[in-house]
């Protein structure tokens, strides 16, 4: 009976760590944040941090973690012929961005290693650029990474003027030029 408090403990617990980070991370990069700083801005002891964490990068890939878990998916057969689809399962993604802003500003910039960056490019590659594209193939692999860099600079931008456009007008622009780089 005292698991779910424990667990909704634990959870609450790195919560505040994951969103000290976050919150360090907006000030300066990874390697000068120490323990002490995250213990601080979370309000707790550093016996507590290191009771889930050894070092501060662990709770940035757990946080990254969360984010990439979070984002909603595409259906499994997710078609960039079908306009409709593959422009409601990109608008229901940047909406997610949106909602997530801060967050996502920070992790696209603050990972020193670029593993948040990476990790969201493959999941864009796997499964919001698909139809005609044989994924067996080093062309259509190219043509992916091309598609999904393009996109998360498009990102990038759109979140650093503010979203300047709604998430509908811009999964349109990344629809239109995804079609014309395959075609």
């Amino acid at each position: 009976m005292n698991e779910p408090h424990e667990n909704r403990r634990v959870r609450m617990t790195k919560r505040l760590m994951k969103d000290a980070l976050l919150e360090l991370l907006e000030q300066q990069e990874l390697s000068r944040i120490s323990v002490t700083a995250i213990c601080e801005r979370a309000d707790v002891h550093r016996s507590t941090f290191y009771k889930y964490y050894t070092e501060p990068v662990e709770v940035l890939h757990e946080l990254e973690n969360d984010f990439l878990f979070q984002i909603p998916l595409p259906p499994a057969n997710l078609d960039i012929h079908s306009k409709d689809r593959f422009m409601q399962a990109n608008s229901t993604f940047f909406d997610f961005v949106k909602e997530n802003a801060q967050a996502f500003r920070i992790l696209l910039s603050g990972s020193e290693d670029g593993s948040f960056a990476n990790r969201l490019l493959e999941m864009i590659c796997d499964r919001y650029i698909v139809g005609e594209l044989n994924p067996d193939t080093l062309k259509a692999r190219f043509i992916r990474l091309y598609i999904a860099n393009g996109a998360i600079g498009m990102l990038r931008e759109w979140i650093a003027r503010d979203f300047p456009i709604s998430s509908e007008q811009f999964a349109e622009m990344v629809y239109v030029f995804s079609r014309k780089v395959i075609q």
